[in-house]
């Protein structure tokens, strides 16, 4: 593993810097690989440790084709020469950023989870599922860990390449309070990078939220962010964020997917089609219970 001075790094970053270490995944797809780059100039930007993970599932498939052990080992061999060929290919070209290898086998979720907790990670890079005639094409695992993993994902679309955040926005529905958990860490990020912060609600009736009383609070709780707020009338909700993302130049979108709620609904693989109008953005998706 590599490591970086601290003291090659402005005195100005030093002091905001509070995130560790990020996680990104690989399947050696281009989306992966894009994504990995990505998450390699955050870490640049930021003074982040990377971990690039490959885990193995077995297909299930295996089992009903009698599919032999000797078989097996190979494939979970050819996937850990990949995963150092992938990793030694990223040490060459980001020479100061200190990249971990972990070849894991399992379950995807689970084994990011347990990935996370023995990293101390508080950030998960992915990329998007590959693109086909524009749409994402997802799967249910990846679905999944978008609403499960207990720390922020974001999710970076295949042809996106990294600069640095000048503006990010939280999509509000101000229907249910924001917890501490969610705030601090949307707090984290708009400090870190010093970006404009931008709050917006998406609605398809006219809306009047000065007395909602989850706006007072989260406005109460963002006081010091002096974020800009902002309400946009439209009853196709992606479609209006769309519209709202290319006017003010977001560069990150942040979600939190509420069991029940618009995101949660919006990460479901008969929806997602929809998310196809924000396939030239990162997303991060906070996880509810965070």
């Amino acid at each position: 593993m590599l490591f970086v001075n601290l003291k090659d790094y402005p005195a100005t970053k030093r002091q905001i810097f509070q995130m560790k270490t990020i996680i990104t995944t690989t399947n050696f797809s281009g989306s992966a690989a894009n994504a990995t780059n990505y998450a390699c100039e955050f870490a640049m930007e930021y003074n982040c440790n990377i971990v690039l993970a490959h885990i193995y599932t077995i297909p299930a498939s295996y089992a009903a084709e009698g599919v032999t052990l000797a078989t097996i080992n190979d494939a979970f061999e050819t996937g850990a020469e990949r995963l150092k060929e992938a990793a030694d290919r990223l040490k060459k070209k980001y020479p100061r950023l200190p990249i971990e290898a972990k070849m894991m086998t399992g379950d995807i979720l689970e084994s990011l989870q347990e990935l996370r907790k023995d990293t101390d990670a508080e950030l998960i890079i992915m990329g998007a599922p590959d693109e086909y005639s524009g749409l994402w094409q997802w799967d249910d695992d990846w679905l999944n860990a978008l609403v499960t993993i207990s720390c922020p994902v974001m999710v970076i679309p295949q042809h996106i390449t990294y600069h640095p955040l000048g503006n990010i926005a939280f999509a509000s529905d101000y229907l249910k309070p924001d917890l501490p958990e969610h705030t601090d860490i949307i707090k984290k990020l708009a400090r870190l990078t010093a970006a404009r912060f931008h709050i917006v609600h998406v609605t398809g009736t006219p809306a009047r939220i000065e007395n909602n009383k989850n706006y007072l609070a989260l406005k109460d709780n963002f006081s010091e962010m002096q974020p800009e707020y902002h309400i946009v009338e439209n009853k196709l909700i992606i479609k209006g964020l769309a519209a709202f993302i290319q006017q003010y130049s977001i560069d990150l979108l942040l979600v939190i997917p509420r069991k029940h709620g618009l995101w949660h609904n919006f990460f479901n693989k008969s929806n997602t089609k929809k998310l196809a109008l924000l396939n030239y953005i990162p997303i991060m998706v906070i996880h509810e219970n965070n």
